[in-house]
Formats: structure tokens, C-alpha cells, sequence
């Protein structure tokens, strides 16, 4: 069992250098340039036409940047992974480089007709964004470019005797100690094909559209076309298993099982959509949207010989013909979707509003592995509609109702034959289909400035799912997987204002479920919602939260075949979370702000185990019941001072931690045992410093100038310490 802690908690120096930097974004001196041409007066019959003012500020960037502290020039730490900077030079340690910020706006009346902004970070972070906006008609267009960085670090999670592998430093076991495929054992060896490498992605993502406003369509209608798309490039490492050859119980080869490579990245994803809302001479409003979308990889399919897996000197089973000793390993197949769907609402008397609407969707694979291609007919398609209506009325004087129901199904008509993934292994989900339904109803009392609603809802979800029957397969019993979910909810929702300036939300739910198909699904629930905030008429504001959430599930059950033992999964998971801010000014031209956040997770799992594979389990071991909590916190510091007509200043400090135990009991000792605090704890914090300062030198150029800190200290993992300064200094030019 291993949770880790989400990654968003932990990316501040990217978050904070963006934030900063956006702060400080250059807008014109002035609302219009000491040179600016204004429109003659009009006479006073005449009508005024707006006037177009044109702002451009071009900002020119020189950024110094030095990471410190790391574990070395062949390793990449925590900081560089999710900040990765590369100089004039090449080097992405220490280094200096320029870049271009520009901003051009032509704005008339109240309305930005044009917009172009660009903002660089280096080669390797930028974006980009440009609309056109009139009455008839708009344009858009942007674009993103981002890359992350990993490895180079003498660590690899691998399935393998913790003794000889603590730190990675043995590739594969001797030949003597790997576990023969007889079924006595675990498969414990790992073949890193890839040795140490420095692995990165780059990120692109980019849009466009237009639309074609109501003043085009006799202000009935509006149409909308868009295109987004996404491409990664780059390389990663790719843990792989090979399966015995032949599907043959007991003809696997430990020390040939589990393989490691270097694996390359080429992908593209490209979508056009289509949308046309419309209110027919004002009776009703409709929208029909649909959209093509397409992902291709672009990377050769990676395949092995199946004989790999095939000492010398064995003799190969009778169906070991030449076509399907190819197999395909980390495969992506491209694919193809297609959806639509449309909706309507009307209003009755102006006091009961119904809203329907029907989707549908096709997606299918449009390309095979060459195995598949061989041994037979293979596909991938899978259909989902999904159809809703709800209906909102007002019954009397503060008192509404409102009812939903939502249906969708999705029908998986894939086919495989390829012997790496058996298709008679089970369990494979051929549909699901899902009902969601339920009635609220919301009452004002007229004190406190309360709202009241108190609402239900039910949730019923089949699933017809296919098990095997002969060969390798996991028989019904030895999963969790279950094919009912039907679970019911109650909640309140309460908001008030109580008295001038203070807001409170509240707002609890308890969810029971007499079945769940997944373990993850709650059994019983029970949410906390709270909110309060206060804003003071001297402008100060002060606001607080506090979420609590704990689910547990014990209904679905394996068997132990030979035993005859059930053992359920009993999860249950806590997570409480709460913050703190505090915004105000505390003098004329001094604005702060403050934050503190809190999270915790906690979550605990019997641990089951067995000494066999899956598919060939008779015994299950209830080893433990191992507790994962962690707890996160997040405190923010700023502000910004106008000293005087010229000068600005602006300061941020930010500290994130996250500590706790990844488990307990047996899994954590032998997680010690293995690797000390590596896999046994979460232990790190993150100090993010930045100051900025803006000079305005005369009407039409500032001086700018960015100081970033940031330190990682990591002391269940002290590979990936480190830290680093980046100066950033610009001129900002109106145009």
C-alpha cells in the first residue's frame, strides 16, 4: 500500500515564480502616452464615436539563475525537475539567458478590441495569447510551452531483495537467486535496460476559435468554432513484465520478467469542436455542440521476441510459431473520438425553469500492434451517451424545489488477442450503466439572511463485467471488483449573513451505500463544509475554512480458495483540511496579505498478500493494517508598497512542509529495513522568497527588477535537496 502526497502541494517555485513575475506585468505608465492623438470634440448634435487608444509595452528580460546545493552534476533535483532552466551556454545549472515580455492592447469604448500579450521564462517556459474582439465577431488564439525534467538519480523502485538493491546499485540479481516461474515464489528480479539517464518532457498546448456573435444572426444565435491541441516530446523511464512465454503455468523465467527501458515520447492530440446556441424569437434556448478529436503516438512501437523470456536449451511449447513470439510491450494506440450533444431550457411563467439535454460519444482505436494484426482480429471501440433533466420551481414566497435525473452507459465492443494481455483473464467491463436521481428543496426564513436546502440523492451504477474460465485468469472471488453500486446521500446547505460584512456557509452530507463496486467507493461518508468571513468597512478582509471528509468501505471481500476465509479491504480514509487569510491595508499605498493552510490525510488498508500470481491464487496472508497519514501545511506572506510616483515595491515569503509515516506495523519495518526514510516517510519543506521592485524612470519606461530564492530540503530523500537564486532584470518600453 503507498499513497504519496499530491504533487500540487509541492510546486510552489514554478507557482511563485509565474505569480511573481505576473505581478509585476507591464501595463502602460499612463493611461495614454504623453504623445498620444486624441479624436477632435465633436459637435455636441453629433453622436460621440469611441475612441481607439493603442498601448504597447515591449519588456526585454536578462535572467541570471544559479541552483545550489544539489546532489550533483549528474543528478537532477527536487527544484530543477519542475523549473527547468537552460542558459546561453547549455548549462542548466548555472547560467544566464534573455527573454521578451510584450503586451500591445487596442482598446475602444469599454471594450478591448485587440489583445497580443507574450510572456518568456526561458526556452523552455513560455506562452503566449492574442484576441480579437468586435461586435460582430471574435478571435483567439494561444499557446503554452513548458518542460519537466527527471532521473539521474542512483534510485529505482524495483520488485527486488532490499539487501542487494537498497539504493539501485545492483542492475540484477545473480542468476542463482532469481525465483524460477513454478509458482513457489514472488518474481522478485528487475533488468534496468535503460541505466542511469536524464529524462525530460516538453509540453506544448495551443487553441484558437472564433465566434460569430447575434448581431450577425439577427440576434437569435450564436456560433462557435475551436481547436485545441497538445503535443509532448521527450523521453522517460518504463518499467515493463513479461508474461511466461506461451501462457504457460509455470514456463516464466524470473530473472527475465521485470525489464526497465528507456523509453522515448512522441505524442499529439488534436481537437476541432462546433457549437450553436440559439433562443428562437426568445421562446426557449438551445445549444448543439460536437466535436473530432484525434490522438496519435508517434514512437515505434516497442516489441520484444517473445524467446526472450526462454533459457537456453528449453524447448519451446507447440504454439511458439514465429508470429506470436512478436509481442508489443508499452504500446499507445492512436485513437479517435467523436461527440455531440445538445440541450435546452425554457422558462414558464417565470417561475418553474426545466433544462434537458443528450450526449453521445464513439471512440475508437485506429491502429494495432503487429501481433494483433497476426493472430487475429483485434479492435477498440467504446460508446457513451449519457441524457439529464432537471426542473427548478418556485412555490411560493422563499420556498423553491427542484428535481434531477441523469442517466449515462458506456458499451466497451473491444476485442484483443494479444497474449501479453489475455482477454480471457478477466475481469473486463463490457458496459456501465448509471442512474443519478434526487429532489432538493430550498426554503429562505427571513432571519440571519439564511438560506436553507435540504436536499436527496440516490446513485445506482451496474457493471456487466466478463470473467475468464479457463487458463490464467482472476476468478470473481479473488477480486474486489463488484458489479453494483447503489449508494443514497442527504445534505443541508445553510448560508447566512449574520450581520454587516460576515457570510457563513455550512454545509454537511452523509452518503450510505448498501453496495459498491469499488473500494474506493464509500460505504458511508460524511462530509463537513464550512466557511467565515468577515469584511471589516475599513477594507480589511478576513476569511477561514474548514473541510472534513471520512469514508470507509468494507463490503467488497476476497475468498481464500483453499481456506474458505473472506477478507474485506476495511479502508477508511479521513481528511481534514483549513485555512486562514487575512487581506487588508494597513496605510495608503500598502497592501498584505496573509494564509495559512492545513491538510491532512489519513488513510489505513488491511494489506493482503500471497506468494503467487495473482491469477494463481489459492492462499491470501492478512499481514496487517498498515495507517498512511501525512500532514501538510502552507504559509504565505506579501505585500506591495507604492513608496512614491516612481518607485514600487513587492515582497513574497511562502513555507510548505509535508512529514508523516507512509505506513505502520509490518509494511513500515520493512520498509526501513529496505530503504530507511526513502520509502518510509514523507519528510520535506520548501522555503520560496521573492522581491520585486519597479522604477519608473519617465512616461513611457520602468525599470524592473525580480529576485527569486528557493530551497528544498528533503530529509527522508537528501538526493533531492537543493536550491537555487534567479535575478531577473527588465526594461519595459511604451511604445
Amino acid at each position: 500500500m503507498t499513497r504519496k502526497l499530491p504533487i500540487a502541494l509541492m510546486l510552489p517555485s514554478l507557482t511563485l515564480l509565474a505569480a511573481s513575475l505576473q505581478a509585476a506585468e507591464v501595463t502602460s505608465p499612463l493611461a495614454a502616452p504623453a504623445t498620444s492623438t486624441a479624436a477632435p470634440p465633436v459637435a455636441a448634435e453629433a453622436p460621440e464615436e469611441a475612441a481607439r487608444v493603442t498601448t504597447a509595452v515591449i519588456t526585454p528580460r536578462l535572467f541570471l539563475f544559479d541552483y545550489f546545493d544539489g546532489a550533483g552534476e549528474d543528478k537532477t533535483q527536487f527544484l530543477e525537475r519542475y523549473d527547468y532552466r537552460e542558459g546561453w551556454s547549455g548549462d542548466t545549472r548555472s547560467d544566464a539567458f534573455l527573454d521578451l515580455d510584450l503586451d500591445v492592447t487596442v482598446r475602444e469604448g469599454e471594450r478591448d478590441l485587440f489583445v497580443l500579450e507574450r510572456r518568456g521564462f526561458g526556452q523552455h517556459n513560455h506562452r503566449g495569447t492574442a484576441k480579437y474582439n468586435e461586435e460582430a465577431f471574435g478571435v483567439y488564439g494561444n499557446y503554452s510551452h513548458y518542460r519537466s525534467a527527471t532521473g539521474g538519480i542512483d534510485y529505482l523502485y524495483r520488485p527486488s531483495e532490499p539487501e542487494l538493491d537498497k539504493y539501485g546499485t545492483g542492475g540484477t540479481l545473480p542468476a542463482s537467486q532469481g525465483v524460477p516461474g513454478d509458482g513457489s515464489g514472488p518474481y522478485r528480479t528487475f533488468n534496468d535496460d535503460a541505466n542511469r539517464y536524464d529524462y525530460h518532457i516538453d509540453r506544448t498546448t495551443y487553441s484558437a476559435g472564433f465566434t460569430i456573435k447575434p448581431a450577425v444572426l439577427g440576434d437569435q444565435a450564436t456560433l462557435a468554432v475551436d481547436y485545441e491541441g497538445y503535443k509532448r516530446d521527450g523521453n522517460k523511464f518504463a518499467p515493463f513484465f513479461l508474461d511466461e512465454f506461451g501462457n504457460v503455468p509455470g514456463g516464466g523465467w524470473g530473472n527475465e520478467r521485470w525489464r526497465g527501458t528507456n523509453l522515448s515520447v512522441d505524442e499529439r492530440m488534436n481537437r476541432v469542436g462546433l457549437t450553436v446556441a440559439a433562443s428562437p424569437n426568445k421562446l426557449f434556448e438551445v445549444a448543439y455542440e460536437v466535436s473530432f478529436e484525434e490522438f496519435t503516438n508517434k514512437v515505434p512501437e516497442l516489441q520484444v521476441e517473445r524467446d526472450i523470456t526462454n533459457p537456453a536449451g528449453v524447448t519451446l511449447p507447440p504454439a511458439a510459431t514465429t508470429e506470436n513470439r512478436i509481442a508489443s510491450i508499452l504500446y499507445t494506440p492512436d485513437t479517435q473520438l467523436v461527440s455531440h450533444g445538445i440541450r435546452a431550457s425554457k422558462t414558464f411563467n417565470d417561475s418553474v425553469v426545466v433544462a434537458a439535454g443528450y450526449g453521445a460519444s464513439w471512440l475508437k482505436q485506429e491502429s494495432f500492434s503487429e501481433l494483433e494484426l497476426v493472430s487475429g482480429h483485434t479492435k477498440g471501440e467504446i460508446a457513451n451517451d449519457n441524457a439529464y433533466l432537471t426542473a427548478n420551481a418556485l412555490v411560493s414566497s422563499g420556498v423553491t424545489v427542484e428535481g434531477h435525473i441523469k442517466y449515462s452507459n458506456r458499451d466497451n465492443d473491444s476485442t484483443s488477442t494479444d497474449t501479453l494481455i489475455l482477454a480471457t483473464a478477466g475481469p473486463r467491463i463490457a458496459r456501465i450503466n448509471s442512474m443519478d436521481y434526487g429532489v432538493a428543496a430550498s426554503w429562505r426564513p427571513g432571519y440571519l439572511g439564511s438560506n436553507l436546502t435540504l436536499g436527496w440523492q440516490r446513485l445506482d451504477k451496474e457493471r456487466d463485467l466478463t470473467w475468464g474460465g479457463t487458463g490464467q485468469f482472476i476468478a470473481p472471488a479473488q477480486s474486489l471488483y463488484r458489479e453494483d453500486t447503489l449508494s443514497d446521500e442527504v445534505y443541508l446547505k445553510w448560508t447566512a449573513r449574520p450581520a454587516m460584512g460576515w457570510n457563513l456557509r455550512v454545509t454537511p452530507s452523509f452518503t450510505w451505500a448498501d453496495e459498491t463496486g469499488l473500494v474506493t467507493e464509500p460505504e458511508e461518508m460524511f462530509k463537513l463544509n464550512t466557511m467565515l468571513s468577515y469584511a471589516a468597512p475599513e477594507g480589511w478582509v478576513v476569511s477561514g475554512f474548514y473541510d472534513y471528509t471520512n469514508k470507509q468501505n468494507g463490503n467488497n471481500t476476497v475468498t481464500d480458495t483453499i481456506g474458505g476465509l473472506n477478507y474485506n479491504q476495511n479502508i477508511d480514509s479521513t481528511l481534514h483540511s483549513a485555512g486562514l487569510n487575512l487581506n487588508g491595508s494597513p496605510r495608503e499605498g500598502v497592501n498584505t496579505y496573509a494564509s495559512l493552510y492545513w491538510m491532512q490525510d489519513d488513510f489505513s488498508s488491511y494489506l493482503l498478500s500471497s506468494s503467487v500470481t495473482r491469477w494463481d491464487v489459492t492462499v491470501f496472508d492478512l499481514v496487517d493494517n498498515p495507517n498512511y497519514q501525512i500532514d501538510s501545511w502552507v504559509l504565505s506572506l506579501g505585500g506591495d508598497w507604492q513608496y512614491n510616483d516612481k518607485l514600487s515595491l513587492d515582497g513574497s515569503y511562502t513555507f510548505t512542509k509535508s512529514s508523516g509515516d507512509v505506513a505502520s506495523g509490518t509494511v513500515q519495518d520493512e520498509l526501513v529495513a529496505a530503504t530507511g526514510t526513502v520509502d518510509s516517510r514523507i519528510d520535506n519543506n520548501l522555503h520560496s522568497f521573492a522581491l520585486g521592485a519597479n522604477y519608473l524612470l519617465n512616461d513611457n519606461a520602468t525599470l524592473r527588477v525580480n529576485y527569486f530564492y528557493d530551497r528544498y530540503n528533503d530529509d527522508a530523500y537528501d538526493l533531492l535537496s537543493g536550491g537555487v537564486h534567479m535575478l531577473a532584470m527588465g526594461f519595459s518600453y511604451s511604445l
